[in-house]
Formats: C-alpha cells, structure tokens, sequence
C-alpha cells in the first residue's frame, strides 16, 4: 500500500554562503565508515526487510556473494560517490520497488526552529498539503477518429472517452493517473478552498473527505460511460506510480460487489507489536460501548483474540543476521493470524462497521463510503513498466477475482509498502535514510506481489514510443478483447 508523498520544502540558501561553504576543504573519503554502514544496512535488512524470504527463495539470490562484490566495491572506492553506487547497486540487486535509500544533500542546513506558537497551526493551501496534480496523461487516444472524449464534471479527476471499434462495439477508457487522495487537487479546493490554519487533525479531516469525494466521481465517470452504452470498460494505469488505501476502494468501485482482498503478512519486528498494539485499543474501545450495531460485538471479539495472538507473533525474536552466511534462519514473514489488505475480512461484511474506532480493523473500505459494483460490465486495466505499488494491488485483486482482464507490459514490481508511517532507518555515518517494505501481499496462486503482475494480453511496447504511438499498439488488441464476446 502507498503513502501520500507530502511536497519536499526546499530551503533557500544565500548566494554569499553557498560559495564560501565551496570554498572550504573538502572532507576526507572514509572508506571505513562506509563498511560501518553497510555493516549496518546488512543488520536493518535480516531484521526488518519483509521481502528478503522472497529474494532468497524466488530471485535464488546468492546473499553472501552479493555482499561480498558490495564490499570489493567499497574496498575499491576512492570517494563518496563511488561508495553510494556501490550501495545503489546493491540495493537494486533485489529488484523491490519500495526498497529505498536516500542520501542526505551536502552541506544541507538544518531545519531552522519552529517560530511563533506551535499550538496555533499557519494558514496552508491545499498546494501546500502536497496536493499535486500528476504529469503523466496515460495513453493519447485523441488522435483515432473513432475516440471521443467524454465532457463531463467528473473528467477534470478522472479523464475519458469512448472509442469504437471497426466491429462497431463501444468501449470506454478511464484514466487514474495515480490511486491517492494527494494528486486530485482541484478536490481538496473543494474541501479547503482557501488558505486557512490546518493542524494533523485538520489534514487527516480533509484527505477523508476527498478519497470519499473521489469515490463518488469515479462512480459517476463509469455511470457516464454506462449511459454511452458501452460494451466494456477499460481503465488507464500506464505510468501510475500506486498510491495510497484509497486503491482498494477504486477497484471495488468498477466491479460487482464480492471481490475478495488479498492476504497480507506481517514481519515479526516492534513496527508491527506496536501497530498490533494501537489496534487492539480500538477494538477495547468499541467493545466498551453499548450500542454497537447487530453482528459487531461477535465480530470485535474475535478481532481482538487475532490481534493479541498476532502481537505475540509479532514480538518473538528472530534473528536472521545469519542469512549473510548463507544459512538457514527463522521466518521474519508471519502468514499466520491472516489478514487481508482491507483488515481482517476478506469481504465487505453485511453488517455495518462505519462509525467504530477499529473498523480499519474489520474492514476499513467503510471510511471511503465508495459506492460498490458502480460498474458490473466487462472490464480491462491497461498497465505498463512503471506501473507500480497501490497500482499493481488495483491491477492484482481484479485480476485474482477474475473480475478483469490485464492489458499491457509487466509491471514495475513493489508489492505491500509501508504500514502505520514504515520503517524508515538512518545509517549512523553517512546519515543517508533507508525504508523498508514491512508487509507482504500474496496473490491468489501464492505468488508475493512484488513480482509484478504479468498482463494477459501483452503489447509490444519499447522505450522511447510517443503516448500516441502506446496507444496505437494498444488499439487493435484492446479492440479485440471488446469484440471477443464473454470475458
């Protein structure tokens, strides 16, 4: 699952200074800090890297020789750039798209001290949330004769059209250029449409009411398309970068109700007794009250013997340092309790969880208020290499649940990202920070999902084709898919 990416604040720094701080010594290259903190990133890694089973047992990755040509590289280094490409490259070596490091700027100052009352929040624009709207616009249809777009309020969110095919068939194309609350601003202006103090509370206010918003619109864009009459639908996330829970109620969205969430694991690590911890005060809070609604108070209870027995998984020790050595460790993964993306449900329950503190721990798609099955037709996802994270579990589920046929390139690879804020780790010399993946999600076959989802129906793409020439190789099996009758 995704985090929201808030905008980066960048400091100014005065012209005068910026050259004498050039003007100063540069300091020495210290390899052996360097092996201090690779020492460390292997330790972070066998402790906290929820996808290490898997490079080991699905990539067959050869651990201690990785590291070992990680270390021949530090030891060949002459300087600090040399030494953070050593890291890089070895980071990628495990082919995991929320595997992350990020080095600290040179000479960055740091942050100046908090002015004024802390208690009394400054007044931000919804730009200043880090509501952005995304780059990319998908795959250019526009230039086909037989394309119209599709002029509704809901396409300034989410852009469409109908395309006919030279059967004669119809079908609808909508593009989701990223599945998060943040990159639907002209929303947010609806929510917040001036500059006013907002405190955490306040942000946590608004981005609720715009996933709920967007959920609405995204509904309202494939009821459009219905009325055009429209033989299927097919829904644009080429170079969509994921997102955040908001996913999930996406694709509950464009397909009939009963899709099962996927299973998701947890990593025997304090992240997760902690995460484990904060949930089962929500279940204690609502059991304690009297009016819970009919099938909650059994529900609850047995939500609250998972999460204790789930923490006590979560709290036993393993160390796995060993695995550098090539050796046999504990399992950090834990697969057992089960959970699912959306909490402990695999389905949408028939009783009503909207409204408890814990019903992130039933089945937190209630938040968004998403209208289900708003389409129930035929339905393709158009993906490609840099689809990815939140996009890929869109793409996954509907595939799992036979609910969509994928179209397109492989995707990018991220699987389950971070939960409750991740694991974000500093290395102690160099003070670059390193985040790792704390989750797994396991597709219908078993499969981790960060494998990436293989379409079934393959285009011939290559790097460097115009958004109109992707389209163009789409086109004829995209119109072949409409025109074959069934799934």
């Amino acid at each position: 699952m995704g985090i929201r990416q808030r905008g980066a604040r960048v400091l100014a720094i005065a012209a005068a200074a910026a050259m004498l701080a050039g003007a100063g010594p540069a300091l020495a290259f210290d390899r052996e800090a360097w092996r201090e903190d690779f020492a460390q990133l292997k330790r972070e890694l066998a402790a906290a890297y929820a996808n290490l089973e898997w490079a080991v047992e699905s990539r067959r990755m050869d651990l201690p020789a990785l590291a070992t040509r990680a270390e021949d590289l530090l030891a060949k280094a002459t300087s600090d750039d040399e030494a953070r490409r050593a890291f890089e490259r070895f980071l990628a070596s495990f082919g995991d798209g929320h595997l992350r490091i990020r080095w600290p700027k040179p000479g960055a100052p740091a942050a100046p001290a908090a002015a004024g009352d802390p208690a009394t929040p400054s007044a931000r624009s919804c730009a200043d949330l880090g509501y952005r709207r995304p780059r990319d616009d998908g795959l250019d249809f526009s230039a086909f004769p037989r394309y119209r777009k599709l002029a509704t309020p809901e396409s300034a969110s989410f852009p469409a059209g109908v395309l006919e095919t030279a059967g004669g068939r119809r079908v609808g194309i909508v593009r989701i250029a990223l599945l998060m609350e943040g990159a639907f601003p002209e929303v947010c202006e609806q929510v917040h449409p001036v500059p006013a103090p907002c405190d955490a509370k306040c942000e946590a206010r608004i981005e609720s009411e715009v996933g709920r918003r967007i959920g609405a619109a995204l509904a309202a864009q494939v009821r459009s398309l219905k009325r055009e009459g429209v033989a299927a639908i097919a829904i644009d996330l080429t170079a969509n970068g994921g997102g955040s829970d908001w996913a999930e109620a996406a694709a509950r969205i464009v397909t009939a109700p009963g899709v099962e969430a996927p299973r998701m694991a947890f990593i025997r690590h304090p992240h997760w007794v902690e995460q484990f911890r904060m949930r089962l005060e929500d279940v204690e809070r609502d059991l304690a009250r009297p009016d819970l609604p009919g099938g909650v108070r059994p529900a609850l209870e047995k939500a609250r013997a998972t999460i204790r027995e789930s923490a006590r998984v979560a709290a036993e020790p393993c160390d796995r340092s060993v695995a550098w050595e090539g050796r046999a460790t504990c399992a950090l993964v834990a697969r057992e309790p089960a959970w699912r993306s959306t909490g402990l449900l695999a389905t949408r329950p028939a009783y009503d969880v909207s409204g408890l503190s814990a019903d992130h721990v039933l089945d937190f798609l209630s938040r968004y208020g998403a209208p289900e099955g708003a389409w129930r037709g035929r339905l393709a996802v158009l993906v490609d290499g840099d689809t990815a994270s939140a996009a890929e579990l869109f793409a996954a589920t509907l595939q799992d649940n036979r609910r969509a046929t994928i179209i397109g390139a492989p995707t990018f690879g991220s699987g389950c990202g971070y939960t409750g804020g991740g694991i974000a780790i500093r290395l102690s010399k160099s003070g670059a920070t390193l985040r790792l993946p704390d989750c797994v999600r396991f597709r219908s076959d078993g499969s981790n999902e960060v494998e990436g989802i293989v379409p079934d129906v393959l285009v011939p793409w290559r790097a460097g084709l115009s958004r109109h020439q992707r389209a163009a190789r789409a086109l004829p099996l995209l119109e072949r898919w409409v025109e074959r009758r069934g799934k």
